[in-house]
């Protein structure tokens, strides 16, 4: 009883109630399983708010095309098969109690409990109950999964969530693979503008954060290799951290400068380059994107500095085709110091690390030109031109080893 007391408790009317085990309990030979299943049959204008959501790997949005016609299903007075055309909410819970009649059921969740399927289907009926639209004849199917335990959920969770396809970051994140980022950049400006699952809000999103520490894993892309897959492939930079994450937690004491710096190239590369050169650097299409109104956001930066760099101007950036390759050029100056197991600049402090760009930019910002000439000035293929990314890196190593190798 006092277990019970610790927990949250929902009650769900159920027109209809069936309850049993699942086959695993007797097939598995090791630890014993005592999961249950719950299938409850209840009126969607009956369904309680409160239900948490703990294990449901995606953010909730109900104003996609797809929901939309959910929602028009559930709304629907002349046709009250919904819950024929809907497969319902899935729950993992801790236990499940009947009244006598097996009409009200009382589920209690524990801390990681709750909805881990059929997340929207929810929330499209909650919206439809407070804007008075739901039929009082439409029926929802709850399937009340209790017993499983924890190393067990989110691989029930993931295999469950097909229908709607949640990205792989989603589930990683659901597995807390990423809270170590999370810590890093917790008390950053920018915490709240990357998101680490599906349809949640940022600017950034937890793949494109892994991209840009592909660039900079020294040890999976040690030269000659390059690491295009940042710009190529997202997907194949969140398979190299599910696969070896320990690679780029190496780069944990670097994130906030590596982050920093990608906004950095943007800027400085160029003013520096118009600073050197005298030209205008805006006008090299295929290498810049240029609005007419309004700033780009340079979040990791801030924009306030970012201004102050830039002269007051932030209408310009680089196009990732353009900036991976420079950017990635630059994980030259990471290594792995003897007896330590992080990596570290080579170069005394992040303040250095700028100014040795500073001094390389203009070339690299060339050699970028000279590159999307050949492409007849289109980004995309400058990204993918494994000579391209060979030149960047030969030039920031040979610039590093003539003038700061004996330092």
């Amino acid at each position: 009883m006092a277990e019970k007391r610790s927990l949250n408790k929902v009650i769900i009317k159920s027109e209809y109630s069936r309850r049993f085990p699942d086959p695993m309990n007797e097939n598995v030979t090791t630890d014993s399983l005592n999961i249950e299943h719950h299938i409850l049959l209840s009126r969607a204008v009956n369904v309680p708010s409160g239900i948490p959501k703990s294990p449901n790997p995606r953010e909730q949005r109900i104003d996609k095309g797809i929901y939309k016609k959910v929602k028009e299903s559930l709304q629907s007075i002349e046709d009250l098969s919904f819950h024929l055309k809907n497969k319902g909410i899935t729950i993992l819970a801790h236990q499940v109690e009947y009244s006598t009649d097996k009409k009200i059921a009382t589920v209690y969740f524990g801390g990681n409990d709750g909805i881990a399927d059929g997340g929207h289907t929810y929330e499209i009926i909650l919206a439809t109950q407070a804007d008075g639209t739901c039929p009082e004849g439409q029926y929802v199917k709850f399937e009340v999964i209790t017993g499983v335990p924890q190393e067990m959920a989110v691989d029930i969770t993931g295999g469950l969530n097909t229908a709607v396809q949640v990205d792989d970051a989603s589930l990683m994140n659901l597995e807390g693979k990423f809270d170590w980022v999370k810590e890093v950049l917790k008390k950053e400006p920018y915490a709240e503008q990357i998101s680490y699952k599906q349809n949640e809000e940022g600017m950034f999103d937890i793949r494109e954060i892994l991209g840009i520490m592909t660039l900079f894993n020294v040890n999976k892309y040690s030269y000659p290799q390059h690491p295009r897959d940042a710009y190529v492939s997202k997907a194949k930079c969140l398979d190299l951290y599910e696969a070896d994450p320990d690679s780029f937690k190496m780069l944990k004491p670097l994130l906030r400068d590596i982050l920093c710096l990608h906004d950095y190239v943007h800027i400085m590369s160029r003013k520096r380059r118009n600073e050197i050169e005298g030209g205008r650097t805006a006008g090299m299409t295929g290498v810049y994107a240029t609005k007419k109104r309004g700033d780009y956001e340079f979040i990791f930066m801030g924009n306030k500095e970012a201004s102050q760099l830039s002269g007051g101007k932030l209408d310009a950036k680089l196009y990732d085709g353009a900036l991976y390759p420079m950017l990635g050029a630059m994980r030259f100056l990471v290594e792995q110091k003897p007896g330590e197991k992080v990596y570290s600049w080579k170069l005394k402090s992040f303040a250095e690390v700028k100014s040795f760009f500073d001094e390389i930019a203009p070339e690299l910002v060339n050699t970028t030109y000279n590159t999307s000439l050949t492409y007849g000035r289109k980004p995309n293929p400058i990204g993918k031109d494994e000579n391209h990314w060979d030149n960047m890196y030969k030039t920031v190593a040979w610039r590093f080893m003539t003038k700061h190798s004996s330092k």
